[in-house]
């Protein structure tokens, strides 16, 4: 079959646009971290932990944010960590009334975690693990959004792709689309094909190469730091070179936060504590 030119080369031409154009779009919508300043000896500001943790971490799902969270919880006096023994593994968690301060969604969602799995008011922290790893993932997936929703509500960060880039593309994605509707309806037409079969093919073509293209744009990129959320974020990774220049801090075990209190849960949300030590992450962050 002799190809008339308009459609030739019409879908791969305005496919690689389209697709140059979004991967230009996400390359600089990327989230970037700021040059931290003088490093801070005091927190810099009130986000809590969880917040920190996903800001450092340029706003991907991280259990640091969730390990900090239980560790904020039981610095402020909801949770007690005891430590029975010269094991920290042998650690159990208690549950307590706490400050008088109110939740948020997602610190109440550990609590109910805490309080579901307790007996007698007290658990262990290996008991806290989940055994079924949809569950798990259904678990992480609800936190880590409403810490992304109190960062917004905080000014702190916003979606990667605001809604007008995202209309932008998705109306830019029809041309391809379009293209893929004309160039199937020629080929059915040479074939002889009935009008009906010509006109479902042509859709099904047309539809399978937006439908691709529409997953790309509201695929669940991450946040991007706001002007305030860069200077926010700056402070605290000032505030980790002040932890990090610590004598002590790696050889903390969760048990400690009685001592440490929120400087110790804001060690974990910054990374600080090393993977090997920080006994929540293997057994809390799920």
């Amino acid at each position: 079959m002799d190809w008339p030119p308009f459609l030739q080369l019409s879908v791969p031409v305005t496919l690689a646009v389209w697709v140059v154009v979004t991967a230009v779009t996400l390359w600089r919508s990327r989230t970037r971290l700021p040059e931290a300043g003088p490093a801070l000896t005091t927190p810099p500001g009130e986000e809590p932990p969880a917040v920190v943790s996903l800001m450092v971490n340029r706003w991907r799902s991280d259990e640091d944010a969730i390990d900090s969270t239980l560790l904020d919880l039981a610095a402020r006096g909801f949770l007690e960590l005891r430590q029975p023994g010269d094991d920290p593994a042998e650690t159990t968690v208690r549950l307590r009334k706490g400050d008088g301060r109110s939740l948020t969604p997602y610190e109440q969602q550990v609590l109910d975690r805490v309080q579901k799995l307790a007996v007698g008011g007290e658990a262990s922290l290996t008991s806290l693990a989940f055994r079924s790893w949809s569950e798990a993932r259904r678990w992480r997936g609800a936190f880590y959004r409403e810490v992304i929703e109190e960062a917004r509500t905080r000014g702190l960060s916003r979606p990667r792709l605001s809604r007008r880039i995202r209309h932008t593309l998705l109306g830019a994605a029809l041309v391809p689309a379009a293209c893929m509707f004309a160039s199937w309806m020629w080929v059915a037409t040479q074939l002889h094909a009935g009008l009906s079969d010509q006109i479902t093919g042509s859709l099904i073509g047309a539809g399978a190469v937006f439908l691709v293209m529409y997953f790309v744009v509201e695929l669940r990129w991450s946040d991007r730091n706001t002007p305030q959320g860069m200077r926010v974020a700056a402070e605290w990774l000032a505030y980790r070179a002040h932890l990090v220049a610590m004598e002590g801090v790696t050889d903390l075990a969760p048990a400690d936060v009685a001592s440490w209190g929120r400087e110790m849960a804001f060690a974990s949300a910054l990374g600080v504590l090393p993977t090997e030590e920080a006994l929540m992450r293997s057994r809390v962050a799920l």
